[in-house]
């Protein structure tokens, strides 16, 4: 028997047909839907996409105008589990579900900005997987294509990820998410020039293949991995100079060795005690200003980032992904070390966004505020190079930490001070104010020991706290 014209059809469309009603109510609503159906395409399409694909799909039954206007969409996202019936064999629901995922891939016309798929089991064992990333990536052309296996019941065995080669090399893909599988191969990601973005959640997968799949996509800037175990031991390798991001959660891996020349933004969660000493750091960007912070802290889950913005004041690519918590999966950093210059509103603006995000019961957050008496690397330079007063503007960030230590802190900068006493006044600080004087030449210590006597003359918001300089 064939498949239904309209994959997602339900009893919930409502009907085209008349219904007995008053001659003012059928006009009041003919108007209604002939005002949406003469709508153009794409605005239609806006409208579409903000639902959920099986609701947007069943939008053709309303009328011709309508019939073909989802198969444009830009956006695609499936989760089995909301099709799921009570009573019905898991088996039989997984096939027919994922037949209707499959008939509406292959009506879709055009290409695809982003996909995401959430499936059960059966479809990676039964090559249903390979032919949906076969027909999005090298038919659909799909630009960020997210996979995920959900399990249906507690202790439900790892699936390994059977898939061919290059198959995920594709020009116009250039996100990839896979969670909850295992990876016995590298040959799937051979040739992914292509990829920018990796996210593995939740990988099993020997270190040996794990440095393939890293080794075979050189052209990454982002890469997550959360890996929940290895069949072997060794070295973890990440060395890509394009890299601007990295986070790392992976407990049983004992060493691991990252050189990014460019990373701006370093994040670790999950590391055992004594185990951070295998831990190499090679990211001279970081290192610069966090060189402290990872040699006193690193055993604790942290994260390092040079707050920066190019010229035109576009933000580093993973400052998105950091200043939203859901990508960590409610992960609460122990210490955070961020660099910025105060000169330049658009960091500013970053690291009062970050301070929303993350500053909330941390140990430790230092600060480093980048030298303005020098000359600035491409893409660190001051908007309009004019100094901005931001007096109250961090007074209302959720703010809570039991100390702050401030590096480079110049006491004649009217920015730095603001920033300063805001934390002073708002009395989010549990312990202790710092401000690092040891390496300042004797010039710039008087200043700055001028500048920490008016802080303590400010009214405290915590009265035990201590401002003091190291």
């Amino acid at each position: 028997m064939s498949l239904p014209q309209n994959p997602f059809a339900s009893s919930t469309i409502p009907s085209m047909k008349k219904s007995p009603s008053s001659s003012s109510l059928e006009k009041r609503d003919n108007l209604n839907v002939d005002r949406i159906s003469n709508l153009t395409d794409d605005v239609l399409l806006k409208i579409l996409n903000s639902m959920p694909t099986e609701k947007a799909v069943q939008t053709s039954l309303l009328s011709k105008r309508w019939e073909g206007v989802w198969k444009k969409m830009s956006c695609l996202f499936f989760d089995m589990r909301n099709n799921l019936k009570v009573g019905v064999p898991l088996y039989e629901q997984s096939n027919s579900i994922a037949q209707l995922i499959t008939k509406v891939i292959n009506n879709h016309s055009g290409n695809l900005e982003h996909c995401k798929i959430l499936h059960m089991t059966p479809q990676t064992q039964d090559g249903t997987l390979a032919t949906w990333i076969q027909s999005l990536i090298h038919v659909k052309h799909t630009t960020n294509l997210g996979l995920e296996r959900f399990r249906v019941y507690r202790g439900e065995k790892a699936c390994v990820l059977h898939l061919p080669p290059n198959i995920f090399s594709h020009p116009r893909l250039t996100s990839l998410l896979l969670a909850r599988y295992k990876f016995e191969f590298a040959h799937a990601f051979n040739n992914c020039s292509n990829l920018m973005t990796l996210k593995l959640y939740k990988i099993k997968v020997a270190v040996d293949v794990l440095n393939t799949v890293i080794a075979s996509c050189p052209s990454l800037k982002m890469l997550v991995l959360e890996i929940l175990s290895c069949s072997q031991t060794g070295w973890l390798k990440i060395h890509n100079d394009n890299l601007k991001f990295v986070h790392l959660n992976c407990p049983e891996i004992d060493n691991i060795e990252v050189s990014a020349a460019l990373l701006d933004i370093f994040s670790v969660h999950d590391i055992e005690l004594g185990r951070a000493s295998n831990i190499v750091l090679d990211a001279p960007r970081l290192l610069q200003f966090g060189r402290r912070m990872w040699k006193v802290h690193q055993s604790l889950p942290h994260i390092v980032y040079n707050i920066s913005c190019d010229t035109q004041g576009n933000e580093n690519i993973g400052h998105e992904f950091v200043t939203n918590i859901e990508n960590y999966f409610l992960v609460v950093f122990a210490t955070m070390a961020v660099n910025v210059d105060m000169v330049n509103p658009k960091e500013v603006y970053m690291l009062k966004q970050v301070l929303d995000a993350w500053a909330r019961d941390l140990q430790m957050l230092e600060i480093f505020f980048k030298d303005n008496d020098i000359d600035k690397k491409e893409g660190e330079s001051s908007i309009d190079g004019k100094q901005n007063k931001w007096g109250n503007w961090f007074l209302d960030v959720d703010f809570r930490v039991r100390s702050v230590c401030l590096y480079n802190f110049n006491g004649l900068d009217e920015d730095e001070f603001a920033l300063a006493a805001s934390f002073v006044i708002q009395g989010k600080m549990m312990e202790n104010l710092m401000i690092e004087t040891s390496s300042l030449p004797a010039n710039k210590k008087l200043a700055v020991d001028t500048a920490v006597a008016k802080l303590m003359e400010l009214p405290k918001g915590n009265n035990v706290l201590i401002i003091e300089c190291i």
